[in-house]
């Protein structure tokens, strides 16, 4: 408990030592009859009169019968099988077919842009995927670029300015190209997060997506304090798992890296980011060419909207990794919101990815978050708010459909909440992989 892993994972304390004891009735019910075996056999094997006149074979026998129906009712009540099924759980059911019916309707009424040029830029930006094993390389290498870097004080966009940009300057890519070796990779899911979430927070997030962890707390302890521990964890096959995230896959050469507008600093050292050098060619909102609406043909930052219709189109099991900072501030950012919400129109799944659950039972009530609205959110540059409302035509319905997102009876909160027994059971397991983790260091 001496961890803030620690710490929230005792807010779960209850749910977990209730099913703790079954593992451990389990447990003490699968040894007796283990020992009921032996003994039998050891009769047998002697030739002594068996327990009631019994012959030792017909007790062996009964161990051994005993053994596999505990087993079978032990695994079933573990499992949660015997629970009757809730009505929560029924609806979730059911929403998750609405879902998925309605990304089917939405594939077949895909149609790429008519403009070839602005579709073959959609197009590209849907290929900048990475492997999770590949980030792990760049969060390890990342002292070295960084070498003040602070876990627990650089957000995303410190990453970006000064390791991301510095180190994909000499080909003026997007560093996921230079993360892949050049080669091009269709992502499995996006991630949605906020450029002023810590960096480690964001790859904490990202892993426990790929651990099937609906939080990070545990992953962000063992990024800081032991990779090789959650690299056992994750296995080969996990590593393997793709993902898009703007900050790695938009070409920042395109778009940010020559200006700092803001005069941002670094929150550790206080110097100003520094700006690239590269002179590469710059395409915002609207710079040329255009297209007949006005928006820039080569702009990468006003496609993502396309860019997920087309691998959600293209793809069904393509879905949305919400990385939500310990603050909750992702809600307040207008490009994130909106892809919240273009994500849950295309059908995509979309996994919730929080420090832990007591941040979302303080933070579900807040009034920031139950006051949202699309209007007063921020975004980096202006031009990207206004372009964000462009696209929505009733502000007002937008803000309802987002309450209803976030907190209907199967909205994003809601869904997170659920926590039955097989999730329990794997809290469990986490606990006892952290205790291995430690030991071994």
């Amino acid at each position: 408990a001496r961890s803030s892993w620690g710490r929230e994972l005792c807010e779960e304390r209850p749910a977990l030592i209730l099913v703790a004891h079954k593992q451990f009735v389990a447990l003490v019910v699968s040894m007796c009859c283990e020992l009921g075996q032996c003994l039998g056999t050891v009769m047998l094997g002697v030739g002594k009169q068996g327990v009631f006149g019994l012959h030792p074979l017909v007790i062996l026998f009964f161990f051994v019968a005993l053994d596999s129906l505990a087993n079978i009712i032990l695994v079933l009540a573990v499992s949660g099988a015997l629970v009757p099924r809730s009505p929560q759980g029924d609806a979730l059911f059911e929403a998750d077919r609405q879902r998925s019916e309605k990304q089917k309707c939405r594939a077949a009424a895909y149609q790429a842009c008519a403009d070839e040029q602005w579709q073959e830029t959609v197009e590209a930006l849907a290929h900048r995927g990475f492997t999770l094993g590949k980030l792990l390389d760049f969060y390890k290498q990342l002292p070295k670029v960084m070498p003040h870097f602070s876990p627990d004080i650089h957000t995303t966009n410190d990453v970006v300015r000064q390791a991301i940009i510095p180190q994909s300057a000499d080909q003026k890519c997007a560093i996921s190209v230079k993360m892949m070796g050049g080669k091009k990779l269709r992502p499995q899911k996006m991630v949605t997060h906020n450029w002023s979430n810590l960096f480690r927070d964001l790859v904490a997030a990202i892993v426990a997506d790929a651990l099937h962890e609906s939080t990070f707390s545990l992953v962000a302890y063992l990024l800081d304090s032991d990779m090789a521990a959650l690299e056992r964890m994750l296995g080969s096959k996990a590593l393997e798992t793709s993902y898009w995230v703007c900050a790695f896959s938009v070409n920042q050469h395109q778009s940010i890296c020559a200006s700092n507008p803001t005069q941002a600093v670094d929150p550790k050292t206080g110097v100003e980011h520094s700006v690239c050098a590269c002179g590469a060619d710059v395409y915002f909102n609207t710079t040329p060419p255009l297209r007949s609406d006005g928006a820039s043909i080569l702009c990468q930052m006003n496609k993502f909207d396309d860019m997920m219709a087309f691998l959600s189109a293209t793809d069904p099991e393509f879905a949305q990794v919400i990385a939500i900072d310990r603050g909750f501030g992702l809600f307040n950012r207008a490009w994130c919101v909106a892809e919240l919400a273009a994500a849950d129109n295309m059908g995509m799944r979309q996994h919730l990815k929080l420090a832990s659950r007591g941040a979302l039972r303080e933070n579900e009530s807040a009034r920031h978050l139950r006051d949202l609205d699309v209007a007063t959110m921020q975004a980096s540059r202006p031009e990207d708010v206004k372009e964000i409302l462009a696209k929505i035509p009733d502000v007002s319905a937008f803000n309802n459909h987002l309450q209803e997102l976030l907190f209907g009876d199967q909205g994003l909160f809601d869904r997170c909440k659920h926590f039955d027994v097989l999730e329990q059971a794997a809290e469990v397991g986490r606990a006892a992989l952290f205790a291995d983790a430690m030991q071994k260091r």
